[in-house]
């Protein structure tokens, strides 16, 4: 049919997709509850191995050139992400990832809560967000 025609090429890149990810990651099939998740209560009911109700914690390291440029990085792993199809919004003390299909919530770090957005670029498979402190919220130093 034209539908299944029409489908093919987002199946197939989704298909290409995860196998990438499942020679990188471990990756394991949940169920689909018909939509898309809405909180900690749809997580737990799709009974995610290690999922917990409360957001979970990143290890991705923020680097400190306050002196040299006055901004911190944060540095996001995202391989096989592609520039074109990634999108980024700060969210109070979130950030929203998006590379094509997939999106991501991360709790900011603390120190990085009481800076604003200065930039981000994508290199080598890395989403480096560049944050420069807000002077109304960070501490004074003599």
């Amino acid at each position: 049919s034209e539908a299944a025609g029409w489908l093919a090429g987002p199946v197939a890149q989704q298909r290409k997709t995860l196998e990438e990810w499942r020679e990188s990651y471990d990756v394991r099939p949940v169920a689909h509850l018909g939509r898309d998740p809405r909180g900690t209560d749809d997580l737990a009911a799709l009974a995610v191995p290690g999922v917990t109700t409360r957001p979970a914690t990143v290890d991705w390291p923020v680097t400190d050139h306050l002196a040299d440029d006055g901004v911190l990085v944060w540095h996001i792993p995202l391989p096989g992400a592609r520039r074109d199809e990634l999108d980024l919004i700060r969210r109070g003390d979130e950030i929203v990832v998006t590379a094509g299909p997939f999106r991501r919530i991360v709790p900011l770090p603390s120190a990085l809560r009481r800076c604003t957005v200065a930039g981000a670029a994508l290199r080598e498979d890395e989403l480096r967000i560049r944050f420069r402190p807000d002077p109304a919220l960070w501490p004074r130093t003599h």
